[in-house]
């Protein structure tokens, strides 16, 4: 009998054991994201991701947090292959603040978060083609989607082998630029990608002041890059700089653009990214 109960309690510990690492394995796995990292009133936050470990029958809890207030709570069903997504409408008497939006998920004793930002000021969009000249050799066309202002002119710095793009923001926004890889890329010389400079300036005559960005890089493929940079309210110039402009000029160093531009260069913070040198 005394056996029979050391037994019952060592399995007892193991089936413990066992469902705790069961648990941080879980933990450990879940992941999360948004479909966009900015969103206007009306939009739909589409809030997706996967967890690794199933629980039968429980549902997964997905909140959205603004300054500490709910803003939105779902409860949804965790697909057979790990999988959930749910949609938040952005629109409504909670949806008051503009700024930073926490999405938390928990599920089991598992727990994730990511942010995004959310404007209720109804921006216009539009889309279009802007071709730029290369000098003595034609044109190409880059692309762009562009919210809170409007391009005005897109050309090729020559000083700097760069294209610069003249812009009007009337709201804080985004530009998204799809760029032909024959004629303008960043790539190190085995092939793979680099990242561009991009640099912004609130001014539009000397000096300018530019402020080097982050930006997203949100569709790669053989014919073309699309990157996506967040705007603020009043930038007008952004200077992009790439490693390879067109054929006639060929491959370029990047860091002796760096050295020649760093005078221009100053440190800034936003919401959107951070500002360096």
């Amino acid at each position: 009998m005394y056996h029979n109960r050391i037994l019952c309690i060592v399995f007892t510990l193991i089936l413990a054991i066992g469902i705790t690492i069961h648990t941080a394995e879980a933990a450990e796995s879940i992941t999360i994201e948004t479909s966009n990292d900015v969103y206007y009133s009306g939009d739909f936050v589409v809030v997706f991701g996967k967890v690794q470990t199933i629980f039968e029958n429980t549902p997964i809890t997905i909140q959205i947090l603004n300054q500490g207030n709910l803003i939105g709570i779902a409860q949804i069903k965790v697909a057979q292959d790990g999988t959930f997504v749910t949609s938040f409408n952005a629109s409504g008497p909670l949806w008051i603040n503009d700024g930073t939006y926490q999405v938390s998920v928990a599920y089991a004793s598992a727990t994730a978060q990511t942010t995004f930002e959310f404007f209720r000021q109804s921006i216009d969009k539009s889309s279009a083609s802007f071709p730029v000249n290369i000098p003595n050799s034609g044109s190409f066309d880059v692309g762009y989607t562009i919210r809170g202002g409007e391009v005005n002119g897109i050309t090729m710095n020559n000083d700097r082998y760069s294209l610069l793009i003249e812009i009007t923001m009337n709201s804080s926004g985004n530009i998204i630029l799809k760029l032909p890889r024959e004629s303008f890329d960043a790539q190190k010389s085995d092939g793979v990608d680099d990242s561009f400079i991009i640099l912004i300036s609130k001014e539009n005559s000397e000096p300018k002041n530019f402020t080097q960005v982050e930006y997203e890089e949100i569709g790669t493929g053989t014919d073309y890059r699309t990157i996506r940079i967040q705007l603020e309210n009043d930038d007008k110039l952004i200077d992009m700089i790439g490693t390879y402009v067109i054929p006639e000029f060929g491959s370029i160093v990047i860091i002796i653009l760096v050295v020649a531009i760093s005078s221009t260069i100053i440190i800034s913070k936003s919401r959107f990214s951070v500002r360096y040198n």
